[in-house]
């Protein structure tokens, strides 16, 4: 017949020594006298095995009767074997060792550095609160133990122990904390004054206001309480029945008996609503007894949503996230006090209210999104979290699109509307500086981490604001791991160190999304330590690591249209550093004929990228770019700038699999007639697809020795010819 899962009481404290083990023991009996159910008592302490008999006044390892309390098996034993345990059969193991109650220690003798199958912990749990009345679980103090958590997972109530002493009280404060953290809900936690005296330098009324929490009960000073029982090997209740103790601790088990508890908040498991508090003794049968489980009520996502608005508006009414944003962003640790903070407050107004939510996971991520809204990127974060995500693209606050290996997925994150995804915009551009607003519907911006932004808000935007950030790696890409990812061969990648070390000037052309920045990221890790470099971005985002690097970001317009500093501008301005190199993220406009001047008089070995989707593309768009200038220079002119700036140019392409690979790399031979004339030395030959419709392909070298090899070795410098083989 199917059984009905009786309750369980997690007995905790923030640190030990305030006699959390006699509670436990006996607030064990006290439950037995008051309910006439049977009662199991659970020695969960990793560290101390055997406490809690002890403290019930009986020996750990007695042999003479069939409790744990007196038997050689542990709780392990059960749990490495959870699959074949039923509640019958559980209460057929073991005989009580006093007056209904069931003594089980988590460790047997002997026992010290067993693993304990914590993943069985609630499904054990389950089966005993289905074989037993009511479960008492004695846990260790504080609450990373994973031993603690898994039994507080499957508890109806938690009782945490305290004494009226400064240590005890700080400790419970940051334990309640800890709690809360976890996402418990604080009608399930039951503050409890242990051994109370008057003397007492702290009053309960004190203690209250100390941990802004209304105490359960107040257990009074038990001095030779424990020592009367253990005398005569036998629990102190049953020994001093009208000791003040067992008084309190009767009046504690009356008053559960009538309370309805709340259900326990399991994560990741479904949760069991079978009636709790007041319940009979199990009833026996000749047939094994099956958990049952019964489904947990679903919330809906709209109701969701309506929660989260609600601990939203509830937030900004108490805290000034926008002023405190703003003090913390140049400040890592105030950021993350920051975080600390603004955690505490959700915390409490989850608790507040999402009363009616039992699923702790779900709690848990209530909070989680709600702080990432408030002081983080919303949904982005945890996909700015995966490294396997190279991209991400909002379209309006519903459609949140990923890119995975080149592959674009729509995934199941979304903004609560467009106003918390304008709140992310405007959060990540007012950190950098930049602006967004119906005059200025456009911006380009970068995130702490370096990774590229852009934002586009209505009414350029039709159906709500566009989002896109192109993620920059933690750990940069080097050229190693380019070459194992199949973008270029180990050959290439020892002609393009020499081109870069030979201050040979570089054009790296591509279209969107084809890796260009990175490849641009890893020539410049070959440009030697004792150079300076200057680089010009619109959005920093090159990793040098070289030690002299200054770093030059564009400015736009502020409100007034003014104060606007382009990349030309930076171009210009950087050939009065003093650079040995000049890096620019990309060449898109006038800039393009300063870039070439200054490849032309003496600032070799400088690199930039462009977009086409060819070589002669690439020079086209040279050539176009300059025209942008207002300069009125006639097509020749330009061209044989192009052609004398520049030495090698790299054409890196997305194939249809996802993956990157530089498809040419040509040297610039000079010009003919009105032509400017390359020769390919390695090129990417595409032979197809294989069975899961990745590119198959080879490098090829072309066989031809470039004209600079010439130059290099009439310098003395030894160059090998089987790279070009």
């Amino acid at each position: 017949m199917e059984t009905r899962r009786g309750s369980i009481f997690a007995v905790t404290s923030a640190k030990g020594g305030v006699g959390k083990s006699v509670f436990a023991a006996n607030f064990a009996f006290a439950l037995y006298q008051e309910t006439k159910s049977s009662i199991l008592l659970l020695d969960m302490n990793d560290t101390s095995c055997g406490d809690t008999a002890h403290a019930a006044g009986l020996s750990p390892f007695d042999q003479k009767t069939g409790g744990s309390a007196t038997s050689a098996r542990g709780i392990i034993d059960l749990m490495n074997n959870i699959h074949a345990i039923t509640p019958r059969a559980l209460l057929a193991s073991f005989a009580p060792a006093y007056e209904g109650v069931t003594i089980l220690n988590l460790k047997a003798r002997g026992e010290e550095n067993r693993k304990v199958p914590v993943e069985n912990i609630g499904p054990f749990l389950d089966v005993a609160s289905r074989a037993y009345g009511q479960v008492v679980v004695d846990l260790g103090a504080g609450y990373s133990n994973p031993i603690t958590v898994a039994c507080l997972e499957r508890s109806n109530a938690i009782f945490v122990l305290l004494r009226s002493e400064m240590f005890s009280i700080s400790q419970t404060i940051k334990g309640l904390e800890a709690l809360q953290q976890l996402s418990f809900q604080a009608q399930m936690i039951y503050p409890v004054l242990s051994g109370y005296s008057r003397s007492n330098e702290f009053s309960p009324s004190l203690i209250e206001a100390r941990i802004r929490r209304d105490l359960f009960t107040v257990i009074p000073q038990d001095e030779g309480y424990f020592s009367a029982g253990l005398k005569v090997n036998r629990p102190a209740l049953l020994v001093q029945p009208r000791h003040p103790v067992s008084k309190a601790l009767g009046n504690l088990a009356a008053t559960l008996w009538r309370m309805d508890l709340c259900e326990p908040q399991i994560v990741g498991v479904q949760q069991q609503t079978a009636p709790v508090l007041p319940q009979q003794n199990v009833e026996s049968s000749g047939q094994a007894q099956v958990p049952v489980e019964i489904p947990q009520p679903t919330t809906s996502n709209a109701e969701l949503d309506d929660l989260k608005l609600l601990i939203h508006q509830r937030l900004f009414g108490e805290v000034d996230l926008k002023a405190l944003d703003e003090q913390a962003f140049q400040d890592e640790e105030a950021r993350a006090r920051l975080r600390e903070q603004t955690k505490a407050v959700i915390d409490r107004l989850v608790d507040e209210e999402a009363v009616e939510i039992n699923d702790r996971k779900m709690r848990m991520q209530i909070s989680q999104e709600v702080l990432n809204e408030a002081i983080g990127l919303g949904p982005l974060e945890s996909l700015l979290e995966d490294p396997a995500v190279t991209e991400i693209m909002c379209n309006g606050p519903s459609q949140i699109y990923v890119e995975k290996k080149g592959k674009i997925t729509l995934t199941d994150r979304r903004f609560l509307n467009d106003r918390y995804l304008r709140a992310t915009i405007d959060r990540i551009v007012g950190r950098v500086g930049r602006r967004i607003d119906e005059m200025s519907p456009m911006v380009d911006a970068r995130l702490e981490d370096g990774s590229r932004v852009n934002a586009v808000i209505p009414p350029l935007a039709a159906d709500g604001s566009l989002l896109t950030i192109r993620k920059f790696s933690k750990q940069p890409l080097q050229v190693d791991d380019l070459i194992n990812l199949g973008s270029f061969t180990w050959q290439m990648a020892e002609l393009l160190k020499l081109c870069v070390q030979s201050r040979l000037n570089i054009i790296i052309s591509g279209g969107t999304g084809s890796g260009k920045t990175t490849l641009l990221n890893v020539l410049s890790s070959f440009i030697p330590e004792d150079e300076r470099i200057v680089t010009i971005e619109d959005a920093a985002e090159l990793q040098l690591h070289q030690e002299h690097v200054c770093r030059l970001e564009s400015r736009p317009e502020n409100i007034e249209g003014k104060g606007e500093i382009t990349i030309r501008d930076l171009v210009k301005n950087s050939l009065r550093m003093r650079p040995d190199r000049i890096v620019v993220g990309e060449c898109r406009g006038g800039e393009s004929i300063d870039m070439l001047q200054a490849m032309n008089t003496g600032h070799d070995g400088s690199m930039t990228t462009v977009h086409a989707n060819n070589v002669q593309g690439a020079l086209r768009r040279l050539e176009t770019l300059v025209m942008f200038s207002g300069l009125e220079l006639p097509s020749r002119a330009i061209r044989e700038q192009i052609a004398s700036a520049c030495d090698i140019i790299i054409q890196q392409n997305r194939q249809p699999d996802g993956s990157r690979k530089i498809e040419t790399i040509s040297e610039v031979t000079g010009i003919e007639g009105d032509v400017i004339t390359t020769q390919e030395i390695f090129t990417y030959r595409n032979l197809g697809y294989d069975e899961e419709r990745r590119t198959v392909g080879e490098f090829v070298a072309s066989g031809l020795i470039p004209n600079f090899i010439s130059e290099l070795e009439d310098n003395g410098q030894q160059i090998p010819r089987d790279i070009f083989m």
